[in-house]
């Protein structure tokens, strides 16, 4: 397991020192250190990826390495980070040995000791003693152990993020003269992380650095010595917009491991047909055909498949100082995380999962379905608008439209069916609502700057991932959703830090972002958005409140299918459903040739909706378990006073302060985008 060890505000309790011998004994002992009530924030979290220790900045565990000078703490990715005693001469190898070896037996790549640094150590020094003069004096031992998994580009981020963290909460002020140029040297890495560098931004990175190296009077300078040492990683960044690793948000690309045995079961679930390989050979990904949507994933064995993880990163933003992690939580995210901590599939643990993100550092714990509801505001009545000009005979009016909120989907149309480009609706999912009104709106109101914000996503989709990536969602280099975590990667991180979910007594969402309607939750499931937008557009085409809002002639498990909803004596809506993508060219086609007219039609890549999509938790019995997983969404529903989008408080008061109405001047600024013919390969 692989730990990161978060600042704690004020108590710690019972850290483990583990003394460790020539002869590779080891034995433990318990320190007290500012003893009393564990505060309820985790001290340790684990994630199978990597690690940092930051809780070692703490006065108190400084002191204890004043009174012990051989106590190092040692994380990373090891099996077993902790703090430990080293007697004078063990080797860098051997104290990797001690705590645990590397993780799944990858290669070491580097070591970096102490914080803020020491020196950046590489395979040349593995078997050199440990020399406690290369930790900085006054400060933490932190011996900082790194893979070939590790990106060394999201690595040099976070160091920098986190000196400027401590610099700007009054700490390691012989930084301060350079600040100026430590802010410049952390917008280059942010360029370099996302490809939107060129070559000459590592010779600017190196001359800051040399700046920084001389007004700080350091011995060792981590940025110099990463271009030194890791110079082609990061050429590969900025010349292929390429991260080996998966760890950099705006490269990730699916691509097939060696670790892929040639099953072929990843070609037989991918409904576009972009994989392709032999029987027990090791197939490939044209990725200029691939949507994203990660069946291949869920139905990979053996988990060949790189989609790309940002667990690591996660856990990276809750250690540094100043940085405020949002996180927002998709409708399906709460009826399927439970099952792996023993709840029936479909069971809402929203509660539960609200304080354990808090238990982990997350500063504010919101929800998506409430963006969901602002979604449906502005597709209702984008809907109506087309519909009545439709009804009174405008030709160039078009039709249908298409509920937009699968990322898969978009790109599938983009690359397969780029003259129909007109029929999506023009709002962003409520994934890209929400990151925008978070970072343009609800910032500002908390006196937050833009980029002092981190907006995390748990999604239970791995296209999620690609949305959050689109240049089109962002302000210059700096995205709305700054990542996605799915479903299972939090999984991870709940289980590897051991917290018991299925014990926690639950809290509520942070408002105003976290109250929704019922038709903002069952946007997860086949047929739930576009029932959410029925429910307000035709109250809004009628001018009548409607009583019986559940309209089950759009629910069902045909992967294709129609269905009318009458409105008045006069109008009746014909509606077109399909959730899987090969059930969707099969709806397009027909569109297309003029087979079939549609006044709406709404698509989800995945079989059942987002409730199977590719970052949930993989079933044995999918169909069941889907079944259970949508009912979960339709109960919550139910049990709501609020079951309208256009009835939600909190959506109604965004409109009045700050937007005006659905589809003002404001809100297409903020809320609506457009997409893109993607040429395929």
């Amino acid at each position: 397991m692989i730990s990161v060890l978060v600042e704690v505000e004020k108590n710690i309790k019972n850290v483990v020192v583990n003394k460790i011998t020539k002869n590779q004994e080891t034995n433990q002992r318990k320190l007290n250190i500012n003893g009393g009530k564990m505060n309820k924030k985790q001290i340790i979290l684990r994630s199978s990826l990597g690690s940092v220790f930051s809780a070692f900045d703490n006065p108190e565990l400084i002191e204890l390495s004043e009174e012990d000078s051989r106590i190092v703490a040692i994380s990373g990715r090891i099996n077993n980070p902790g703090i430990y005693e080293i007697p004078e001469g063990t080797t860098l190898r051997e104290a990797i040995e001690l705590a645990g070896g590397i993780m799944n037996k990858k290669d070491f790549k580097a070591a970096q000791f102490g914080i803020p640094f020491g020196g950046f150590f590489t395979k040349e020094q593995l078997d050199a003693p440990i020399n406690f003069n290369d930790f900085h004096k006054g400060q933490t031992r932190n011996l900082v152990i790194l893979s070939e998994d590790d990106c060394i580009v999201q690595f040099s981020k976070f160091y920098i993020e986190f000196l400027l963290g401590k610099i700007a909460k009054g700490e390691y002020r012989e930084y301060l003269p350079a600040k100026y140029e430590i802010d410049r040297i952390n917008r280059i890495l942010d360029r370099i992380s996302k490809g939107k560098a060129t070559m000459r931004d590592v010779y600017l990175l190196r001359y800051l650095s040399d700046i920084v190296k001389s007004i700080v009077k350091q011995d060792h300078n981590l940025i110099l010595e990463v271009i030194d040492n890791f110079y082609h990683e990061i050429e590969e960044h900025i010349e292929e917009h390429r991260c080996y690793t998966g760890e950099c948000p705006q490269l990730v690309k699916f691509r097939i491991t060696s670790k892929c045995i040639g099953c072929t079961a990843c070609a037989r679930a991918c409904p576009v047909h972009c994989i392709s390989g032999k029987v027990k050979e090791k197939h490939e990904i044209d990725i200029s055909k691939c949507t994203h949507c990660g069946q291949c994933v869920a139905a990979c064995p053996v988990g060949a498949i790189n989609e790309g993880d940002n667990t690591l990163k996660f856990l990276r933003d809750l250690a540094t100082p100043n940085k405020i992690v949002v996180t927002q939580m998709a409708p399906a995210v709460r009826v399927a995380l439970g099952e792996a901590f023993g709840f029936e599939a479909g069971t809402n643990i929203e509660k539960k999962i609200n304080e354990a993100l808090r238990m982990l550092g997350v500063d504010y714990v919101f929800d998506t379905a409430w963006a969901a509801d602002l979604t449906i505001m502005e597709e209702a009545t984008e809907f109506q608008e087309r519909l009545e000009k439709y009804f009174k005979g405008d030709d160039n009016v078009k039709l249908p439209i298409l509920t937009s909120c699968c990322p898969s989907w978009v790109k599938f149309i983009e690359q397969s069916y780029p003259d129909m480009l007109d029929v999506p609706s023009s709002v962003k999912s409520p994934m890209s609502i929400f990151s925008t009104v978070v970072k343009d709106i609800w910032a500002k109101e908390k006196g937050y700057a833009r980029n002092q914000i981190t907006a995390v996503a748990i999604m239970p989709c791995l296209a999620k991932k690609y949305e959050a990536a689109r240049d089109e969602f962002s302000r210059g280099d700096n995205y709305d959703t700054d990542y996605v975590i799915t479903t299972r990667e939090l999984i991870k991180i709940l289980k590897e830090t051991e917290i018991d979910v299925a014990n926690l007594e639950g809290e509520e969402f942070d408002n105003p972002l976290g109250e929704y309607s019922g038709a903002g939750i069952i946007f997860g499931r086949t047929g739930g958005v576009i029932e959410a937008a029925t429910r307000t557009a035709v109250e809004m085409l009628t001018g009548n409140r409607v009583d019986q809002i559940e309209f089950d002639v759009l629910r069902g498990w045909d992967g294709f299918r129609s269905a009318e909803v009458q409105v008045t004596e006069d109008v009746t809506l014909k509606i077109g459903i399909a959730h899987g993508l090969e059930e969707a060219a099969k709806m397009l086609d027909k569109i297309r040739a003029g087979e079939e007219f549609y006044h709406a039609i709404e698509i989800m890549a995945c079989k059942g909706g987002c409730i199977g999509g590719g970052g949930q938790p993989k079933a044995m019995k999918k169909k069941e378990v889907l079944e259970k997983r949508a009912e979960g969404l339709n109960n919550i529903d139910r049990s709501l006073e609020i079951r309208r989008s256009h009835e939600n408080p909190q959506v109604l008061a965004i409109y009045e302060k700050y937007l005006d109405y659905p589809m003002s001047r404001k809100a297409h600024e903020l809320l609506h985008t457009k997409y893109f013919p993607k040429i395929k390969g």
